[in-house]
C-alpha cells in the first residue's frame, strides 16, 4: 500500500490547494512553493465568459521555479530577491505571469464573447476577422494543437474591493475545446495540453462538472507514469530501482521531446528540473500520481520501496517481458501505431529508444505548429515580448 506521506515528508503534507468557495481573504495560507489560489484564479474565471466547464492553472506564476533572476523581463520572473519561498512577496507586480487553460463547451461563442468585451486581449487580424476565424485556427489541424493562446493580458481584476493576488499581474489563457482536451489526454493527439497536464496544475473550483475531463486526465497520468518508467529502463546502468525525483523528472520531460523551443533556447535549459526540485513541488508530483502507482502496484508491476538511504522509489523490473508488455499496452493508439510487441521492443533499451522516436514524432510537429500560430493570435508586438522573455529565461541561462 502506498503511505500518506509525501516523498521527503518533514511532517508536512502538500497538496495542491482547493478552493472551498469562501472568500479570498478567509482562504488558508499558500502552501510551500505555492504563489496563487484558487478561489484567487476563479475570480479571473469568473470574470471571463461563462461557458468556461474547466480551467487550471500552471505555471512559474502559480508554483515558484527556483532560481529566476532579477534580467527576466517583467511579468515572466521573479525579481531577484525572492527566492524559493513565497513569504517575502507581496505586491502583484513582484509576481510572474499567471498561465491558465479554460475548456469551454463552445470556443466560437467564447471568442464571440471575449471579442466584446475584451478586445485588446486579441490580435489585430483576430479583432478584424472575428470569432469564426478565432475558432477555425484554434481546431484546425494544420495550426498547432487546439488551443488559443492569448498572452500579456492585464488581469480583469480591478483595484479595490476584496484582496487578490492576481490583480495587477499578466495572464495567459489558452482556450481549448472539451472533445480537444479529452483527445489529447487520452490519444495524446498533440500531447501539448495533455503534457502540462501531466505536472502539478491548480484546479478552479466551483466550475461546471465536466467528469469526461476527469476520466480523461486519470487516464492520461497513468499513461505519463507507464511511459516514464519504459524510458527510465533504457537508461545506461539503469537499476531495478528508481528513486521518485528521477521518476518526477522524466515524467516533467515528456512533453519536451523533441520541442524546438528547447533546441533553440527559447525555453529555461533546466526547465524540467526546477518543475520537480522547485520547493514543495515532489510532494505535489507524488500526490498527482499516487492513485496510477497504487495501480500498478496492486497489479504487481511494481513496489514504493524505501531504500537504504531512506529515500523512497519504485522497484519494478523491465527485464520482465510480461511487465514492459502491460505497459506498452497502456500507452495510446499514436504512440502504438505501427508497433507490433515484439519487434523493436524485444529490450528494455530498445523499448526506451523506439519509445522515445514515438513521443519526438508527436511533440515537435505539433509544437512548432502551435508556436507559429502564436504570432498570429498574439499579433507581433506581443509575440515579440513573449519570445524576448522566454529566450532571456533560456538563452540566458544555458
Amino acid at each position: 500500500r502506498l503511505d500518506d506521506s509525501s516523498p521527503h515528508d518533514n511532517g508536512t503534507r502538500i497538496h495542491v490547494l482547493r478552493s472551498t468557495g469562501s472568500p479570498v481573504t478567509n482562504a488558508p495560507a499558500l502552501m510551500a512553493g505555492q504563489l496563487t489560489r484558487s478561489g484567487e484564479l476563479r475570480d479571473i474565471v469568473d470574470s471571463f465568459q461563462p461557458g468556461i466547464v474547466h480551467a487550471v492553472g500552471y505555471g512559474s506564476g502559480v508554483f515558484v521555479q527556483q532560481q529566476q533572476p532579477a534580467h527576466v523581463p517583467a511579468g515572466l520572473g521573479l525579481p531577484s530577491h525572492v527566492d524559493n519561498t513565497t513569504e517575502h512577496i507581496s505586491a502583484p507586480d513582484e509576481l510572474p505571469m499567471i498561465d491558465l487553460i479554460l475548456t469551454v463547451s463552445d470556443c466560437n461563442a467564447f471568442h464571440e464573447h471575449m471579442l466584446a468585451r475584451y478586445p485588446s486581449h486579441y490580435s489585430a487580424l483576430a479583432r478584424l476577422c472575428g470569432p469564426s476565424f478565432c475558432a477555425t485556427l484554434q481546431r484546425s489541424e494544420r495550426c498547432g494543437a487546439g488551443v488559443y493562446f492569448n498572452p500579456l493580458v492585464d488581469s480583469p481584476l480591478i483595484a479595490g474591493g476584496e484582496k487578490n493576488r492576481c490583480k495587477g499581474r499578466k495572464i495567459k489563457y489558452g482556450v481549448v475545446q472539451t472533445e480537444d482536451l479529452v483527445d489529447d489526454l487520452t490519444n495524446w493527439r498533440w500531447l501539448y495540453l495533455a503534457g502540462r497536464m501531466q505536472k502539478p496544475t491548480v484546479n478552479v473550483d466551483g466550475l461546471e462538472e465536466c467528469n469526461r475531463i476527469a476520466l480523461a486526465q486519470a487516464q492520461n497520468l497513468d499513461m505519463a507514469l507507464a511511459a516514464s518508467l519504459l524510458l527510465l529502463g533504457g537508461r545506461p546502468n539503469s537499476a531495478q530501482t528508481v528513486d521518485l525525483t528521477s521518476l518526477f523528472e522524466q515524467i516533467a520531460g515528456l512533453s519536451y521531446a523533441g520541442d524546438p523551443r528547447m533546441d533553440v533556447g527559447g525555453e529555461d535549459p533546466d526547465k524540467v528540473s526546477k518543475l520537480v526540485r522547485s520547493n514543495g513541488q515532489e510532494g505535489r508530483f507524488y500526490d498527482l500520481y499516487r492513485q496510477s502507482m497504487a495501480n500498478l502496484q496492486q497489479m504487481g508491476l511494481m513496489e514504493v520501496v524505501r531504500r537504504d538511504d531512506n529515500v523512497r522509489a519504485i522497484a519494478i523490473d523491465l527485464d520482465d517481458d510480461a511487465t514492459r508488455r502491460h505497459l506498452w499496452k497502456s500507452l495510446p493508439s499514436t504512440v502504438n501505431r505501427g508497433t507490433c510487441y515484439g519487434v523493436g521492443v524485444e529490450s528494455r533499451h530498445a523499448s526506451a529508444q523506439h519509445l522515445c522516436k514515438c513521443l519526438v514524432n508527436i511533440v515537435r510537429p505539433a509544437a512548432r505548429r502551435q508556436s507559429l500560430k502564436g504570432i498570429v493570435t498574439a499579433g507581433i508586438v506581443k509575440s515579440v515580448q513573449y519570445a524576448s522573455a522566454k529566450f532571456a529565461k533560456g538563452a540566458l541561462r544555458a
